[in-house]
C-alpha cells in the first residue's frame, strides 16, 4: 500500500511509498490532512534531491540521501528518504528500497508485535527519529566491509600477474568509493542541524538530544573516515596497477626490439649474399646454402648470448 499507517496513543507512523507526482493520491493526502510547505510535498517528488534540513512552526522536514548496493551492477547507487517530524507524529515518505525501514515497519504492523510496537512509539518522537537514522547509517558499514574485502582481494591477486585482470575491479570499486562519498557528504552537517531543529520547535531535552544526536554524528564521521582510507588505498592500487602494466609493457617492447635486431641482422647478412657479385664468397661452392646458414646461426647465436648477457632477452 503506498499510505501505511502505525497508530499508538503517543505517536502515529505514516509510512508514504511509490510517491509519482505533486497531482498522486498520497501527495493530495499529506497537503489535505498536514499543513505542510507546498516545496517540501515538491521535494518529496523529485528524486535526487540534496539532503537539507527545513524548520517550520510546529515541525521540521529532512531530506536524506542513503547508499544502497545493486548487486546485478555492482554499483552504489542512492536512496532518499523524506520526513516529516512533529511531536505527535513522524512521516517517512520513500522508494522502498530502504531496507532497513522497509523491514522495521513491515515487522511493527503486524498484530503479533503489537505490544513491542505500543513500547516502541510510546517513545518521544526524537527517539523514534534517532533510531530511524541510526538503523540506516548502520546500515552502511556492511557496505563499507564489501569495498573493504575488494581492495584486499584486489591487493592479493594484482601481484600474482594479473593486474590487467584487476584494472576493471579497481575501477568498479574506485566508483563505488566515490558514489558512497558523494552520497554521505552531508551528513554530518544535516545531523549537526538537527539539535538545532530540535530546539526550535522542543520536541525533545536539549540535553538528551545532543546526545542522541552526537552518536549520529560519530557514527557519520567513522564512515567518512573509512572512505577516506578506501579512497587513499584504492587510489595507490590503481597506481601501482598503471606501473605494473607499463613495466610489463616495457619488457615485452624490450623482446620485440631485441628479437627485431636479431632478424635486422640476419636478414642483412642473407642481402648480401644474395647480391651475386663478382667476388662474393661461396657463392660458387656447391654447399653455398649450408655455409650461409651456418653464418647465420653463429652470428644470430653471439647477438642472442650478447642480448641475454646484458638482461635484454
Amino acid at each position: 500500500m503506498p499510505i501505511e499507517e502505525i497508530k499508538t496513543k503517543n505517536l502515529r507512523w505514516i509510512n508514504v511509498t511509490d510517491v509519482n507526482d505533486t497531482t498522486c493520491p498520497e501527495i493530495k493526502y499529506l497537503k489535505t490532512n498536514f499543513n505542510f510547505h507546498p516545496l517540501n510535498l515538491k521535494d518529496c517528488v523529485i528524486d535526487g534531491q540534496r539532503p537539507k534540513i527545513d524548520d517550520h512552526r510546529n515541525h521540521f522536514f529532512m531530506v536524506l540521501l542513503y547508499p544502497i548496493y545493486n548487486r546485478k551492477t555492482r554499483e552504489i547507487e542512492s536512496a532518499e528518504i523524506d520526513i516529516f517530524v512533529c511531536k505527535n507524529y513522524i512521516i517517512t515518505v520513500h522508494n522502498n528500497k530502504l531496507l532497513p525501514m522497509v523491514r522495521l515497519f513491515n515487522h511493527l504492523k503486524k498484530n503479533k508485535y503489537k505490544k513491542e510496537k505500543d513500547e516502541y512509539l510510546s517513545n518521544n518522537v526524537t527517539l523514534v527519529l534517532h533510531d530511524f537514522l541510526n538503523k540506516l547509517i548502520c546500515h552502511c558499514f556492511p557496505m563499507l566491509d564489501h569495498i573493504s574485502m575488494d581492495i584486499h582481494n584486489i591487493e592479493k591477486e594484482i601481484f600474482k600477474d594479473r593486474e590487467a585482470q584487476m584494472v576493471k575491479e579497481i575501477l568498479i570499486t574506485r566508483r563505488n568509493i566515490v558514489s558512497f562519498r558523494k552520497i554521505m557528504q552531508a551528513h554530518k552537517n544535516i545531523l549537526k542541524k538537527l539539535e538545532k531543529s530540535n530546539q526550535a520547535i522542543q520536541l525533545f531535552d536539549s540535553e538528551k538530544a545532543q546526545f542522541y544526536f552526537n552518536n549520529l554524528i560519530e557514527k557519520s564521521k567513522e564512515i567518512w573516515d573509512t572512505l577516506d582510507s578506501a579512497k587513499e588505498s584504492i587510489e595507490a592500487l590503481y597506481g601501482t596497477s598503471e606501473s605494473l602494466i607499463s613495466h610489463r609493457l616495457n619488457e615485452i617492447m624490450r623482446t620485440f626490439t631485441s628479437i627485431s635486431v636479431i632478424i635486422f641482422v640476419l636478414t642483412l647478412i642473407a642481402t648480401l649474399f644474395s647480391i651475386n657479385a663478382m667476388h662474393t664468397p661461396f657463392i660458387k661452392q656447391p654447399n653455398a646454402f649450408w655455409i650461409i646458414l651456418f653464418i647465420e646461426l653463429i652470428v644470430g647465436f653471439i647477438i642472442f648470448y650478447y642480448f641475454r648477457k646484458r638482461k635484454w632477452l
